[in-house]
C-alpha cells in the first residue's frame, strides 16, 4: 500500500514541482554589461547602457511564460540577443520577431519585448566590422569529392559548404528575405540532390535560416581547415563499422555546417541523419566535434542506411514503432562496433520514465503522426516522458532481444521488422 501511495505522490508532485519551476526560474540570472542584438534582415547592434539591459533582462525574467507555442519555433523568423559579462562569458538567447517572444525550453516568454529605433542606430565598430566582413569573401580549398573504399563498399564524403556561404554573400547583399533566400540557395538544392525533388524546410529542424551568419562563415572556414582530420575519422568510422556489417550501395556523406544557433553540446558537435540508403549527413561543428562523436555517428547512420538497403523500410510507411526500433538498432550497432559507445541519448530511463514511455508507445505504437515521435524525441516532462525516449526505450528493447535471441545475428536482425523484434524481446510483458 505505502509504495503504490508514494508512485501516486511521485506522480502528483513532479508535474506540479515541474510548472512551478517552469514559470518561476530565472532565465537569466547573472549580471551582464553587453548586448548584441542581431536582427534577421535589419543587421547588428550592440546596447552596452546598463539600464537598458537591466530593463530587457527583467522584461525576460519576470514576464509571464506559455507552454509550447501557437506553430514550432523553427517556423518563427528568429532574431539572437548575446548577452555578454566583462569576462566574457555569454548566453545567448531567440527572440520571436513575429510575436515579440522569447524561446526557451518548453514554451516562451511572454514578454512582448519590442526594441525601439535608438537600439537599432549601429555603432562604428559593429558597421565596420560588417562592412569588413562583407568584403571578404571565402575560398574553399576542400569542395569536391573524396571518394573511399572499405571491405567491399564505396564511400563518397562530399564537402557541402559553398551553397551557405552564397547564401550569405546574396543576404548581405541584398538584405533579402532570410528563409526565402536560405532556401533557395541551400535547402532546395540540396534537396534536389538527395531526393531527387525539392522541399520546403519549414517543418525541417536541420534546415532552420540561420540568424548568426558572421559564426556560420566562421564556422565553415573552420570546417575548410580541419577537413583533412574530419575526413579522416569518417574513414576510420567506415573501416570499423564494415568490419561488421557491410552494405552494396554506393553511400554519400555529405558534410555541412552545424546551426550557428543552437547548442548540441550533448550530442559532441555532430547531429546527422541517413536521408536514404545511400546518404547520410552530417552536420559539425568545428569547436567541438571529437574523434569519438564523430566515429560514433558514422556507426549509428551507416547502420540506418544498410538497413535501409536490405530491409523493406524504403518501399512501406512507417509507424511509431517502427522508427523507435530503427534507432534502437542503430544504437546497438554502434555499441557492437565501438564498446564504450556511450552517447547521452541511451542513458537509462528511471523506472517510472520506462512505464510512462512504453504505456504511450504501446498506446501509440501504429502511429503514423510525427507529432507523436517528436514528443517522445523532444521529451514531455508534464507527462513523465524524458526527451530522447525513442532512442532510450529502442536501445532497451534491442538489449532484451539480444538476450532472449542470442542466435539471430547482426546480419539477420538487421532486416527484421519492428513488431517482430517486439514479439521476441518479449519486452513489455509481465512488467
Amino acid at each position: 500500500m505505502k509504495t503504490v501511495v508514494s508512485k501516486i505522490l511521485i506522480v502528483v508532485i513532479i508535474p506540479i514541482l515541474f510548472v512551478l519551476w517552469f514559470h518561476h526560474h530565472k532565465v537569466i540570472n547573472e549580471e551582464y554589461t553587453k548586448l548584441t542584438i542581431k536582427m534577421p534582415n535589419e543587421g547588428v547592434t550592440v546596447i552596452d547602457e546598463k539600464e537598458r539591459i537591466e530593463e530587457i533582462i527583467d522584461a525576460i525574467n519576470e514576464s509571464p511564460r506559455s507552454f509550447g507555442a501557437e506553430k514550432p519555433w523553427y517556423n518563427y523568423e528568429l532574431a539572437s540577443l548575446i548577452f555578454e559579462n566583462e569576462s566574457g562569458d555569454s548566453k545567448a538567447l531567440h527572440y520571436m520577431t513575429e510575436n515579440q517572444n522569447i524561446k526557451i525550453r518548453f514554451g516562451e516568454i511572454d514578454t512582448d519585448l519590442v526594441f525601439e529605433e535608438e537600439d537599432f542606430q549601429e555603432s562604428e565598430n559593429v558597421s565596420a566590422a560588417v562592412s569588413e566582413e562583407v568584403q571578404e569573401k571565402v575560398i574553399l580549398e576542400h569542395g569536391t569529392v573524396e571518394t573511399y573504399s572499405i571491405n567491399g563498399q564505396t564511400f563518397e564524403i562530399i564537402p557541402y559548404h559553398q551553397p551557405y556561404l552564397d547564401f550569405m554573400e546574396e543576404l548581405e547583399a541584398k538584405k533579402g528575405n532570410r528563409a526565402d533566400l536560405f532556401s533557395a540557395h541551400v535547402v532546395k538544392p540540396f534537396s534536389k540532390e538527395i531526393y531527387g525533388y525539392e522541399y520546403s524546410s519549414r517543418d525541417d529542424p536541420f534546415y532552420v535560416p540561420p540568424v548568426n551568419t558572421d559564426i556560420l562563415r566562421e564556422m565553415i572556414v573552420q570546417l575548410d581547415d580541419q577537413y583533412v582530420e574530419i575526413s579522416r575519422f569518417i574513414k576510420e568510422g567506415l573501416a570499423d563499422s564494415t568490419a561488421l556489417l557491410t552494405g552494396s550501395e554506393k553511400v554519400r556523406i555529405y558534410l555541412q555546417p552545424h546551426s550557428p544557433d543552437f547548442n548540441y553540446l550533448e550530442m559532441g558537435g555532430v547531429v546527422a541523419f541517413a536521408a536514404d540508403k545511400d546518404v547520410m549527413v552530417l552536420q559539425i561543428d568545428p569547436r567541438k566535434y571529437t574523434e569519438k562523436s564523430i566515429k560514433q555517428t558514422i556507426a549509428h547512420e551507416f547502420h540506418h542506411v544498410v538497413t535501409m538497403e536490405v530491409s523493406d523500410w524504403s518501399y512501406r510507411k512507417h509507424h511509431l514503432l517502427d522508427r523507435v526500433i530503427m534507432e534502437g538498432k542503430a544504437d546497438t550497432f554502434g555499441k557492437l562496433v565501438y564498446p564504450d559507445y556511450d552517447v547521452a541519448w541511451i542513458e537509462p530511463l528511471s523506472p517510472e520514465a520506462k512505464e510512462k514511455v512504453w504505456s504511450f508507445i504501446e498506446e501509440n505504437k501504429g502511429s503514423y503522426e510525427m507529432e507523436d515521435v517528436t514528443m517522445l524525441h523532444m521529451g514531455q516532462p508534464s507527462s513523465g516522458i524524458p526527451k530522447w525516449s525513442n532512442y532510450r526505450i529502442g536501445y532497451l528493447i534491442m538489449e532484451d532481444f539480444l538476450e532472449k535471441n542470442p542466435e539471430i545475428t547482426l546480419e539477420q536482425w538487421t532486416e527484421v521488422r519492428a513488431d517482430e523484434i517486439l514479439e521476441l524481446s518479449g519486452f513489455g510483458v509481465g512488467d
